[in-house]
């Protein structure tokens, strides 16, 4: 499998929704319309199904350039945590970046946000799957890469940044690199 194919499998077997709490909240992304060059929107929803005591609800979490970003989502009773890459720039130099967000399933209010970039821009974050560890509490992002991310431990094309308390603190990932 080449390592195009390993993004392609991650981004297919990303959770693009979560059920949580009777809802179910899902994360997509746009075109903004009549926008040149192609702007995307990443958007959480929050599904209008008769279980839902909170109803209809979205909220724009940011944009990417030209790049239509992958994007993941995955929740419990102490929040939503929605990942995505994407790009800064139309310029071809502008590398993709990972943007993490932690969002109160009840108001949407983004209530934290992360992001992860590949040192001094010289690569991408070509993929991204969020999950929420068996403890409950940490938040892990996990997918390939080009180039060094900043802080990473190991080396090779792959990494994982484990946010220990991500629901309640702001404590900054630990980044390991791997084959």
């Amino acid at each position: 499998m080449t390592g195009q194919d390993d993004a392609l499998a991650q981004q297919e077997s990303a959770v693009s929704s979560v059920s949580l709490d009777g809802c179910i909240y899902s994360i997509s992304a746009y075109p903004q319309p009549n926008v040149t060059p192609t702007v995307y929107d990443v958007k959480l929803f929050r599904q209008p199904i008769p279980t839902c005591v909170y109803g209809y609800g979205s909220v724009t979490l940011g944009t990417s350039v030209v790049y239509e970003p992958t994007r993941s989502v995955a929740g419990n009773a102490l929040g939503i945590a929605a990942s995505y890459t994407k790009k800064s720039s139309l310029s071809g130099s502008a590398p993709i970046t990972l943007s993490v967000h932690h969002v109160d399933p009840a108001t949407l209010t983004v209530i934290r946000s992360s992001g992860l970039g590949v040192f001094m821009g010289m690569g991408n974050i070509v993929s991204e799957n969020v999950a929420i560890a068996a403890d409950g509490t940490t938040v892990t992002v996990s997918g390939s890469k080009t180039g060094v991310i900043s802080g990473e431990s190991g080396s090779g094309s792959h990494y994982t940044a484990s946010y220990p308390d991500f629901f309640t603190s702001t404590t900054p990932p630990t980044i390991m690199a791997f084959p």
